[in-house]
């Protein structure tokens, strides 16, 4: 099961999305609302749409950052530092 942070971007991008015309309510009022809604027009796994596009953005610059502590770390280690 993916973490809730996937759940939350979706809404975050329909809420984003959506046009809004004055005077008849929005589609997407809240992240509840927008959870359920979504869950009940499209489907729970509709939660988690634009996963693998994310991930592949998302993967990189963690594997870069996680590279980055590692060397730092064992040079400072290395130094005395820690």
């Amino acid at each position: 099961n993916f973490p809730p942070a996937v759940k939350k971007d979706v809404v975050k991008t329909r809420l984003q999305k959506q046009v809004v015309t004055p005077g008849k309510p929005a589609k997407y009022t809240g992240l509840g609302q927008s959870c359920a809604l979504i869950a009940k027009e499209e489907g729970y796994a509709a939660l988690w749409k634009g996963i693998t596009p994310r991930l592949l953005r998302i993967m990189p610059g963690q594997a870069i950052t996680f590279m980055t502590y590692e060397a730092v770390s064992s040079k400072m280690t290395k130094w005395g530092v820690f």
